[in-house]
């Protein structure tokens, strides 16, 4: 193309030497592909850019940074649009989709694994389970022992479940599971003739004890008539449902653990919430923890350019 078509206001250049149409810009799987024409062929994006291309459920964060991985022998790529990093993606783990080369999901989580915390991975991980996108199996395979991130991701292996259907559903079970508050999901209720009554996000076990994620779409018209419809039938069973709202979650963290403890009649004790609190305090749904995940990514932060200002002569020495 022309340069003057190049430099046109239609035009936008993600990195060095590489341009594309101004309305795909937005697009991150279009804003990839024009990239990886700037890169070595052994190059994938991975880490929040393959997670961000799969659609998965994520983390709140301010925007997704492109990453990209080559191999430990490939030159150090400084460019800007993209951080390039120096590491090994097995050719196992290695994809190619809608024409972008990306990193498997397992080898992706490996990645997430070094930067998020452990409510986050179980978060993310929950929803490929929930997807089918990979299994317990295929991650604990991946694992690569003494790498940075391998102990939380073996963490929270032990705590996903593929049934939980939102994030802030699997933040909740989290809650309970980390206070040692035993509990079931998506449990089916049915009435005494077995027909079906409802289908709960979470079970106490061993009460009649539901607690439940309500997110903004429980508010709208059609569904809050529907959910009041399905809270008296749970109540008609003698069930007690809980619904819990991410404000609920997030700044009165305490209140779901004495709730449950009031269920199963247990005295109330601060220590049994305490690791629900320490990775509370961790993860990116608490100001603290959002604020420490945005500092960890900004080393992937490659909106200008980073090469080097050339250095200036030094001035003379005036004559005395």
């Amino acid at each position: 193309m022309p340069r003057h078509v190049l430099r046109s206001v239609g035009q936008v250049s993600p990195t060095r030497s590489v341009f594309m149409d101004r309305e795909d810009l937005d697009s991150l799987a279009a804003t990839c592909r024009a990239i990886q024409l700037a890169l070595p062929v052994a190059a994938v994006f991975s880490h929040l850019t393959s997670a961000a291309l799969g659609e998965w459920r994520l983390p709140q964060v301010a925007r997704i940074p492109v990453i990209a991985s080559t191999s430990a022998e490939a030159s150090h790529l400084d460019r800007r649009g993209v951080y390039v990093r120096r590491c090994d993606v097995p050719s196992g783990h290695r994809r190619v989709v809608a024409g972008v080369r990306i990193a498997s999901p397992e080898w992706t989580v490996i990645e997430l694994a070094e930067d998020l915390g452990l409510i986050d991975l179980v978060a993310v991980i929950d929803g490929l389970l929930h997807t089918g996108t990979t299994t317990v199996e295929r991650l604990r395979a991946a694992i690569v022992p003494g790498r940075r991130g391998a102990k939380v991701l073996g963490r929270a292996l032990a705590y996903v479940d593929g049934r939980s259907e939102s994030w802030w559903e699997s933040v909740l079970r989290m809650a309970h599971q980390l206070s040692n508050i035993p509990v079931e999901s998506q449990v089916v209720l049915r009435d005494a003739r077995g027909d079906f009554v409802a289908r709960t996000d979470l079970q106490i076990v061993g009460t009649r004890r539901y607690p439940e994620y309500d997110g903004g779409t429980h508010r709208e018209v059609v569904r809050h008539h529907d959910d009041l419809r399905r809270d008296k039938a749970v109540a008609r069973l003698g069930g007690e449902r809980f619904g819990y709202t991410s404000d609920e979650l997030v700044r009165s963290p305490l209140q779901v653990v004495r709730d449950a403890e009031d269920a199963l009649g247990l005295p109330h004790d601060t220590a049994r919430a305490k690791w629900w609190l320490v990775e509370l305090d961790r993860s990116s749904i608490s100001r603290a923890g959002r604020t420490r995940l945005q500092k960890r990514l900004r080393r992937f932060d490659r909106t200008t350019s980073p090469r080097r200002k050339r250095a200036q002569p030094a001035p003379e020495t005036p004559p005395k």
